[in-house]
Formats: C-alpha cells, structure tokens, sequence
C-alpha cells in the first residue's frame, strides 16, 4: 500500500508552530499534553513519544494544527475542539481535522461535539447575531485554500496566493514556484535587488514580493 506523501514526517514542533502561525504553548499542549489543575490532559493530536524522534510531524499534522489554531484565535475552547476531535476521529480516523470529508461536514460535527461538552464553555456551535454558524467562516477557508486529493491534502496555500507548502515539493516548507521562500528572504536581507533574485529563480518580481510578504507575515509567529 502506496504511503500518502502528506503523511510522511517532515516537521518538527517549532516548524508546525511557525507554519502554522499558532502560539509555541499551545502546539505543545497538542502534542505533548498539559496539566490541567489536577488532571493531566493527553495529547490531542500526535502521540507525545513521537517527539523524540527527528522531523516527527507530518502534513497532515500541519493542517491539522493550523485550523486548530484558527478555531483557538476564534476564542473556541480547547476542551470543546478536543471533543469535537474525538467525534471527528470516530467517523473517519486518524488526521480527522486533515480529512475534507469532515471540515464539508463539520457543522453537524462540532455541533455534536459542542452540546456533549460542558455547558459553561464557549460552543463550537455557537451562533454569531446573523444567524450563521461561528464555525463556518473558519471550515469555508480551508476548503479554499487547501487542494485535496481522496479526501486528504495534497498543498496548502497559507495565505490564498502564490506561497505554497507540497510534501512532495521541498520537502514540504514554503516555496514559490519551487523555491523556497526562506532563500528568498535571504537573497533580499543580503541587499539583492528584486528584480536580480527573480532573474536568478526565474520569477516574477510580484512572486519575489509575495515570498518576502509571506515571511514577514509569519514572524509574529517565529
């Protein structure tokens, strides 16, 4: 049986962190856990021993914890994603939150997973005064900016444009056109003009600008 590329390991934390614009703590929490009071919460996503190992952390991880991250930036609780995970993981396994079938389906599935969690947090489902749900804008964004073969990702446009991250192009980091944007950034911190780096990779000016605007745009994040 074929591996699916957006599965291989290509990541480490700090990489999905950064790539994913999701603050370093709670990447953490996702992976490797978290104490809560008490209670010692499980990882929700990637099993915590994987990290020890080099690169551990998939494509598929990447979408998964950067549509988590969007959901957080919405003031969605983590208890009330990670029931919705459970769901999620019920109907279609592993990777749940990178599977198109769920995100196509998703409001009856975070619905589910909003009336089983505790009636004092803030819902997944909960619905904004125009009626629509909370969660919608959110699910419509990734459909857009993620192609999907099968059901799973097959490339990742972070910002809609012409950055993008292909498992099988770069080993996954961020490129245009083939070229990462982070050799692009250098050429330009090293004072090259950008119309001498897009002569150089055989780019457009505007894709040079979109590399350098796509890195700058993730150093919040770094």
């Amino acid at each position: 049986m074929k591996t699916r590329p957006s599965s291989l390991p290509l990541y480490s934390l700090t990489d999905v962190a950064r790539y994913s614009r999701a603050q370093h703590q709670l990447v953490r929490r996702l992976y490797l856990g978290y104490r809560d009071g008490d209670e010692v919460r499980s990882p929700l996503l990637t099993a915590a021993e994987a990290i020890d190992r080099p690169a551990p952390l998939s494509f598929e991880d990447l979408i998964e914890t950067s549509l988590i991250a969007a959901l957080r930036a919405r003031r969605i609780s983590l208890q009330s994603i990670r029931e919705a995970h459970r769901i999620a993981t019920r109907e279609v396994g592993e990777h749940a939150f990178a599977h198109r079938d769920i995100l196509v389906a998703g409001r009856d599935i975070f619905m589910h997973a909003g009336e089983a969690a505790d009636r004092e947090s803030e819902q997944l489902a909960a619905l904004t005064k125009g009626g629509q749900r909370a969660l919608e804008p959110v699910l419509a964004e990734y459909l857009e900016i993620v192609d999907w073969q099968e059901g799973w990702p097959v490339e990742w446009r972070p910002r809609g444009g012409v950055v993008r991250q292909n498992p099988e192009i770069e080993f996954g980091l961020p490129q245009v056109q083939g070229v990462r944007t982070e050799i692009i950034r250098g050429r330009f911190e090293a004072d090259e003009p950008i119309k001498a780096i897009a002569g150089d990779f055989g780019l457009t000016p505007t894709e040079v600008e979109h590399a350098l605007r796509y890195e700058l745009w993730l150093r919040p994040a770094a």
